[in-house]
């Protein structure tokens, strides 16, 4: 079916917009817009024709009872004016627009393509939204995103409006904990389930202080977000300290009002709201992609230990060091972490260990794989871990103080 034959049937169907009968063969002159295709075919006697048409300026022709659109593109000043209202609202970089039409308008569409043939058409979803894509990069000069745009907006020709959807802002950064008996991350209430009661004071919260809220706090007030989640490389007990050059971690922060952020500015707030407990170090912009390697990355760890261990001599600190020199080690889920993990066996290699005696004991410098239960090690856990430094020295051996010093990048 050629060009012209194709166009006598679809305006046989009834009225067609140009906007419609243009769409169908959109991908044979990319150059021009739908509906300066449409006009130009409209007018055409001849193939010849429609090259002499596309070059002249005709107003297109927008029809209420279009059998394929239904008027929806005489609507477009209304949705333009509406779109323009939404985006001032919003503070973002990249975006992306969407629609909402009625499923008939894309069935009937459809319908045309099983006769015409679908070799040359764009979709009607398509073409609103690079109409309106288009719109805003002129009104922005910001470029679309089709993965993880800062914002989604949806034109809804059903609801008659447009929704924005604000995607979450991505904050990487280090974080260096000084004080311990504070958690990574919120806990609810043990006695209530996060409610709030008396013993937790209304909160709802286990712990009253955590390394999140004490870093969200200033940046929530600085987004403007709704809430945070917190995205570290792994964690440290409640009991200890991360030292050294920090955790990696990234501050997911959910329907920021503002994305434009004075990071090094933030990064003195949170230090001066959170001082002498958390440091925050080299915050930048993050995305999700981010995230998932956050999760997913196994760096090895260093933790410096004070280890509690009567009558240890010199040459019993010596024998750690040689037997747990590249030492692969057998844990089952530790007995205090039961209640919440599942009970299994882990493998992880013991890459070396340093001793140096200590009052009532020694300290230990432990460089491990990652996901090693350093306290377990140490004890034992009651032959839970295999071997240990109590089996080694066939002697109690229980960690009093515990420091995660180094994450190797």
């Amino acid at each position: 079916m050629d060009i012209l034959e194709a166009r006598d049937l679809i305006l046989s169907r009834g009225k067609v917009c140009d906007h419609c009968l243009g769409r169908q063969f959109h991908n044979k002159f990319r150059d021009y817009p739908n509906e300066q295709i449409g006009a130009a075919l409209r007018r055409a006697k001849n193939e010849k024709d429609i090259e002499k048409n596309l070059k002249k300026k005709t107003k297109a022709r927008v029809l209420k009872g279009c059998v394929i659109c239904n008027g929806l593109f005489t609507e477009l000043e209304k949705y333009e004016k509406l779109l323009k209202k939404e985006y001032k609202k919003h503070d973002f970089q990249t975006y992306l627009v969407g629609c909402k039409i009625d499923r008939s308008l894309i069935e009937r569409e459809e319908k045309l393509w099983e006769e015409i043939g679908v070799e040359h058409c764009e979709p009607l979803k398509r073409e609103i939204n690079r109409t309106f894509g288009l719109m805003l990069w002129k009104w922005t000069k910001k470029n679309a995103e089709f993965n993880f745009p800062d914002v989604i907006f949806t034109i809804d020709f059903k609801k008659g409006r447009v929704e924005a959807k604000l995607n979450p802002l991505y904050i990487y950064g280090r974080y260096r904990k000084m004080i311990r008996g504070i958690p990574q991350t919120k806990w609810p209430c043990r006695e209530c389930g996060g409610r709030g009661c008396p013993k937790c004071k209304g909160t709802g919260k286990q712990y009253q202080e955590t390394v999140e809220e004490l870093i969200a706090e200033k940046v929530l007030e600085e987004t403007g977000g709704k809430r945070s989640s917190f995205h570290g490389e792994g964690r440290e007990d409640i009991d200890a300290r991360m030292l050294g050059k920090g955790r990696p971690f990234v501050l997911e922060i959910f329907e920021p009002k503002k994305r434009a952020l004075d990071l090094k500015k933030l990064e003195k707030e949170i230090n001066e709201f959170a001082a002498g407990k958390v440091e925050v170090l080299g915050l930048r912009m993050s995305n999700k992609k981010e995230v998932q390697l956050l999760k997913a990355v196994r760096h090895e760890k260093t933790y410096d230990v004070l280890v509690e261990c009567k009558k240890v001599k010199r040459e019993d600190l010596k024998k750690l060091e040689e037997y747990f020199h590249d030492r692969v080690i057998s844990q089952k889920t530790p007995a205090r972490v039961l209640h919440r993990r599942a009970d299994k066996v882990r493998k992880r290699k013991i890459i070396s260990v340093e001793c140096t005696p200590a009052k009532g004991g020694f300290r230990a410098k432990i460089k491990t794989q990652a996901g090693a239960y350093i306290k377990e090690l140490v004890s034992g856990d009651e032959g839970r871990t295999q071997p240990s430094f109590a089996s080694v020295l066939k002697k109690p051996c229980v960690v009093k103080e515990l420091d995660v010093i180094e994450i190797s990048e």
